[in-house]
């Protein structure tokens, strides 16, 4: 790896951490403005428990999720296939292929309950604003190696690998509004708020689309679009009735593991983790 493919890595990391900051300062705005011109249309309370599930979150990263991702990720690249250097075109490439990857795990955390349980937690907002962003499980900091092998594998660097997944999620984050309509034939390339809005609805015909992270080409090609039509029922189709960041947080998991030991033998165990998270006739 040469310097100044170094010095451009390392400048990317910190443009990374000062649009973390200005996220935080939109939200706040956005939070300020709704407060003066559109008080009775936003539950603001969303938006503190929103803060709250960062801080956990945050704190899940700090107190060793990311260190543990990036630890079994540089385990894992001892068998990558080639080793890339880090530079620009290998990060839009590396951009690329993770977000096709992420339509499939994402999709697999609406399929599977076990991967459904952390999942959830973003989902459970009532309410859809720029703060809805942050509404992550603290589990995630923890398990967010599991979508990144495939890259690694391929021959990625961890830190490159790791800063692409970054950038994906920082591209979500303005997905989460109301305020911006429909985006014309952007529609039909990337993911845009109109595109994310259905993804988040409750609505029957919403549940279990639109998974793309920037791309929205994966959910055409593989038959799960929906475009925004009917106006969006925000949440989950099972309320979680708290106010509470930290209920919240463990309300699917204390579901899933109650599931899990009601069930009479391994065959059942393993049918309740890994069935769509709505099917759960065959338990009792």
């Amino acid at each position: 790896m040469n310097t100044g493919n170094i010095n451009i890595f390392d400048n990317l990391i910190n443009q990374v951490e000062i649009i973390n900051i200005v996220i935080l300062s939109l939200i706040v705005l956005e939070i300020l403005i709704d407060f003066f011109f559109y008080r009775n249309e936003r539950d603001f309370s969303e938006s503190w428990i929103d803060m709250g599930m960062d801080i956990i979150f945050e704190l899940s990263s700090r107190l060793g999720g990311l260190l543990i991702s990036f630890a079994i990720l540089s385990f894992v690249s001892q068998f990558a296939l080639i080793q890339l250097t880090n530079n620009y075109q290998n990060l839009l490439l590396a951009i690329l292929i993770y977000d096709f990857i992420y339509y499939w795990t994402h999709r697999l955390e609406h399929s599977s309950r076990l991967f459904w349980t952390w999942h959830s937690v973003h989902h459970s907002s009532p309410e859809y604003s720029l703060s809805t962003s942050l509404r992550l499980s603290w589990l995630e900091p923890f398990i967010l190696w599991y979508t990144l092998i495939p890259l690694v594998l391929i021959g990625f660097q961890p830190t490159l690998v790791m800063l692409a997944a970054e950038i994906s999620l920082l591209y979500q984050f303005f997905l989460h509004t109301k305020k911006i309509k429909k985006l014309g034939f952007l529609e039909l390339i990337f993911n845009t708020p109109s595109n994310h809005r259905v993804h988040h609805g409750s609505n029957n015909k919403y549940l279990d689309k639109n998974y793309g992270s920037i791309l929205i080409i994966w959910d055409r090609l593989f038959g799960t679009y929906q475009k925004e039509e009917e106006k969006v029922i925000y949440g989950l189709t099972k309320p979680i009735n708290s106010k509470n960041p930290l209920v919240i947080n463990i309300t699917e998991l204390s579901r899933t593991w109650k599931g899990f030991m009601q069930s009479e033998n391994l065959y059942r165990k393993a049918l309740w983790l890994f069935s769509r998270p709505r099917d759960s006739n065959f338990l009792i």
